[in-house]
C-alpha cells in the first residue's frame, strides 16, 4: 500500500545533517540552559518563558516531522502549532477541574472529557508531523463522543442516565467496538483502507468502521445539543440561559471544524479542529469564572424528592413498588433494590407487629397512624395519580415520622396535667374541706353522744333526746362522704392516663347508651327526650366506654339545665360533616351567658348550686375528645338554650400493636 504525501517532480535535495540546513536556534533550552542570570522580574521571566515556548515549539516540530524543510515551506506546521498550544491548555483546565474539593460525577466525566480530548489532540499532531495518517487518532478520538454525551446528560440532570448505569455503559460501547475495531484494523481494513496523507478527504480512504464511528459522533453531538439547546430559550433564569448557550457554542466550535476537516474543506488552508478545541476550553474557563457553570445546575423535582424528611414510596398501577426515596428507604427499613417488586400492602403489614397483609386498609387520601415492631410512631397516607383518562396510573405511599412529635405531645400533655395540678388542689381543697368539716362536726356530736351514752343507760334516763338526733347525724356524714367519694372519683378520672384500646365504634350505639345510663337518674320533671341519628353514618376508631362518658356528661348537664323548666326538651343527634362525624347534644334551657363561655370547659368551674356539682365534667369530656383527635364545641345557636357538639375526625385512623 501507499505510504507517501503526494510526490513532487523535482528532483530532492540532498539529504544534510540538521545543523548544516540551518543555523543554530537562539531561543534553543540549550542556550538558555547554559545562561544562568537570575531573572529580575516577573517581565523578565514572562519573556524568557515565552522564548523558551517558541523555541520548543520549532524545535519539537522538526524532531516530529522527521523531513527536511524546503526554503519555501514554514518550519512549524500550523496544526502541529495548534496541538503544542491547545494540549497544553486543555490538559490544565482538567487539572482545575479535578483539584476541585466538592466534586460530583459531572466534575469526573468532564475531566475525563478533556484529557480524552487532549490525547486525541496529541495523536493528531504526532500524524500530521509524520506526513501521515493512521489509526492512532481516531482510536483516541473514541473516548470523545462518550464522555461528551454522559456530561451534558449529568450536567442536564438526565434522569434515565443520573440512575441507570446500564445506560452509561451502553452508551460507551458502540465506542469500545469502534475502538477494537481501529486496533485492529491491519487485519481487515474496515477503519481505513489505506493510510493517508495529511490533507486527503475521507471519501478517498475512509472504511465503512470510519463512517459508523462518524454517525455514532454526530448522533451523540446532536443528541448533548438536544438535552441542553431548549435551556437557552426556556431556561428558568438569565444566566441558566447564558450556561446553555455557552455549552452550545462550546459544542458547535470543534463541530463544525471537523465537519469542514471530513469533507476536505480547508478555509485557512489547513485544519482548525485543534484551534476550534482550544477555543472551546476557553468558552470553558469563562463559564467556570464567569457563569458558575459547573456549580448551577438546575435542580430538578427527583432532588427535592431525595430530600424530603417525609418518606415516599411509588409503585405501579397494580400497587408494586417501583421506587423509593431515601427517607422512604429508612423508615420502610430496606434498601429500594429490595423494595422493588413487593406489593404496597405487603410492606404496610411489615411494619405492624403481628400485621398481615389487608388487615390495615389503604384507601386514598385516608391518614392512619401505626405502631412499628421497634415503638415508632409512623403516619401513612395513600394517594394515586391518574392518567388523561381518569384511569390510576400508579399509586403512591406518603411515611410520616411522628415518634418525636407523639413524645413531645405526651411530654405536652403531661406538663399540661402537671399545670392543672395547682388548679386541681384549689379546688379540691374548697370542695373537699366543707363536707370534712361538718363531717368531723358530726362525729364529734356523735362521739360526745357516745360518751354520754353509757352513763344514760345506766341511769336509766329516759330522756336522753341526743339520741334522737344520732340518725340525722350519721345521714348527714354519710351524705358528705358520698360527695368527697364524688369529687375523688372525678379527679381520678380527670387524671387517668389515655386508653389505647380502641375499635370501630358507631355515635349511634354511643348516643343510646348515653340516653340509657342518663334515664336510671331520678330527680326534676321528665324531659322529652328527641333522637336524630344518621342510620349510614360512618364508623369511627376510639374508646366506645370514654366516649360514652362524653356524650353522657354532655345529657346530664342538659338535663339539669332543664330541671324545674316546663317544656323542657332535649335533642340528640348524629351526622356527617365533611371529613367529620358529629355528635350534638342541644337543649332550650337558659342556655350559657357570653361572659361564661370561655371558661365553660375550665377545671372545677360550674353555674349550680355549691353540693351539686363538682365542675369536672365538661372538663374531662373535652380532655377524652382531644385524645380522640377531635374537638368538643360549644355551638352558638340563634334561640334558647345551649347546644355542644362533639366532632371526630374520619380520614385518620390509629392502629396500635398488641
Amino acid at each position: 500500500m501507499a505510504r507517501h504525501r503526494k510526490a513532487h517532480h523535482a528532483e530532492p535535495e540532498e539529504r544534510q545533517p540538521l545543523a548544516h540546513r540551518r543555523p543554530p536556534l537562539r531561543g534553543s533550552f540549550r542556550a538558555h540552559a547554559a545562561r544562568p542570570a537570575p531573572v529580575r522580574s516577573r517581565r523578565c521571566a514572562r519573556s524568557c518563558a515565552s522564548a523558551s515556548g517558541r523555541a520548543a515549539a520549532r524545535v519539537a516540530a522538526r524532531v516530529l516531522r522527521g523531513t527536511r524543510g524546503r526554503a519555501d515551506q514554514p518550519s512549524v506546521d500550523p496544526v502541529v502549532l495548534q496541538t503544542c498550544a491547545v494540549v497544553p491548555l486543555i490538559l490544565g483546565l482538567a487539572t482545575r477541574v479535578l483539584l476541585r474539593e466538592d466534586k460530583r460525577p459531572v466534575h469526573w466525566l468532564l475531566a475525563g472529557l478533556l484529557t480524552s480530548i487532549a490525547c486525541w489532540g496529541v495523536a493528531a499532531g504526532i500524524a500530521r508531523a509524520r506526513g501521515a495518517g493512521g489509526t492512532l487518532p481516531i482510536l483516541a478520538a473514541t473516548a470523545v463522543p462518550p464522555l461528551y454525551i454522559l456530561t451534558i446528560a449529568f450536567h442536564s440532570r438526565v434522569a434515565a442516565f443520573e440512575k441507570s448505569r446500564a445506560l452509561c455503559l451502553a452508551t460507551c460501547a458502540p465506542f469500545a467496538a469502534l475502538a477494537v475495531l481501529a486496533a485492529t484494523n491491519p487485519l481487515h481494513g474496515l477503519v481505513i483502507r489505506d493510510v493517508p496523507g495529511t490533507d486527503v478527504p475521507a471519501r478517498a480512504w475512509a472504511g465503512p468502521g470510519f463512517w459508523a464511528f462518524e454517525m455514532w459522533t454526530f448522533g451523540y453531538i446532536l443528541t448533548g445539543l438536544a438535552f441542553v439547546g431548549h435551556r437557552v430559550v426556556r431556561g428558568p433564569t438569565r444566566d441558566d440561559r447564558r450556561r446553555a448557550a455557552l455549552i452550545v457554542l462550546a459544542t458547535l466550535a470543534p463541530f463544525l471544524a471537523h465537519t469542514v476537516q471530513l469533507f476536505g474543506w480547508f478555509p485557512f488552508g489547513f485544519p482548525v479542529t485543534t484551534a476550534a478545541l482550544g477555543l472551546t476550553a476557553l468558552l470553558v474557563v469563562v463559564g467556570m469564572d464567569r457563569l458558575a457553570l459547573l456549580e448551577a445546575q438546575p435542580v430538578v423535582q427527583r432532588d427535592v424528592v431525595e430530600h424530603l424528611h417525609d418518606g415516599l414510596v411509588l409503585a405501579d398501577a397494580n400497587g408494586v413498588v417501583i421506587d423509593a426515596n431515601r427517607a422512604g428507604e429508612r423508615l420502610v427499613g430496606a434498601a429500594r433494590e429490595a423494595l422493588r417488586g413487593r406489593r404496597l400492602e405487603q410492606l404496610v403489614a411489615a411494619l405492624i407487629p403481628g400485621g398481615r397483609e389487608g388487615a390495615l386498609p389503604l384507601e386514598d387520601g385516608r391518614e392512619v397512624e401505626i405502631e412499628t415492631r421497634d415503638g415508632r410512631r409512623l403516619e401513612l397516607c395513600m394517594g394515586s395519580v391518574h392518567a388523561l383518562a381518569d384511569q390510576p396510573a400508579g399509586r403512591f405511599l406518603v411515611l410520616r415520622d411522628r415518634t418525636d412529635q407523639w413524645r413531645e405531645e405526651r411530654t405536652l400533655q403531661q406538663r399540661q396535667r402537671l399545670e392543672s395540678v395547682g388548679v386541681l388542689a384549689a379546688g379540691v381543697a374548697h370542695e373537699v374541706n366543707n363536707p370534712l368539716a361538718f363531717v368531723r362536726a358530726n362525729l364529734t356530736h356523735v362521739q360526745e353522744i357516745a360518751a354520754r351514752l353509757p352513763k344514760a343507760l345506766a341511769e336509766g334516763d329516759r330522756d336522753a333526746r341526743e339520741l334522737v338526733e344520732l340518725p340525722d347525724v350519721v345521714a348527714e356524714t354519710l351524705e358528705g362522704l358520698d360527695r368527697i367519694g364524688r369529687i375523688v372519683d372525678s379527679l381520678l378520672r380527670f387524671a387517668r392516663p389515655p386508653s389505647e384500646q380502641r375499635r370501630e365504634v358507631s355515635l349511634n350505639q354511643v348516643a343510646a347508651e348515653a340516653l340509657r345510663f342518663a334515664g336510671l337518674h331520678r330527680g326534676g320533671r321528665s324531659v322529652h327526650v328527641e333522637t336524630k341519628l344518621d342510620p349510614d353514618l360512618p364508623r369511627v376508631e376510639a374508646s366506645e366506654d370514654r366516649l360514652v362518658q362524653v356524650a353522657l356528661n354532655l345529657v346530664l348537664n342538659a338535663k339539669q339545665a332543664l330541671a324545674d323548666r316546663p317544656g323542657g326538651a332535649l335533642c340528640i343527634e348524629t351526622a356527617r360533616e365533611g371529613d367529620e362525624v358529629v355528635l350534638r347534644v342541644r337543649d332550650n334551657g337558659p342556655g350559657v351567658p357570653a361572659a361564661l363561655r370561655d371558661r365553660i370547659f375550665d377545671p372545677f368551674f360550674t353555674t349550680r348550686q355549691p353540693g351539686e356539682g363538682t365542675g369536672l365534667g365538661l372538663a374531662i369530656a373535652y380532655d377524652i375528645v382531644r385524645e380522640h383527635d377531635g374537638a368538643l364545641e360549644l355551638e352558638s345557636q340563634a334561640g334558647p338554650g345551649a347546644s355542644f357538639a362533639v366532632r371526630l375526625p374520619l380520614h385518620r385512623t390509629r392502629a396500635a400493636g398488641p
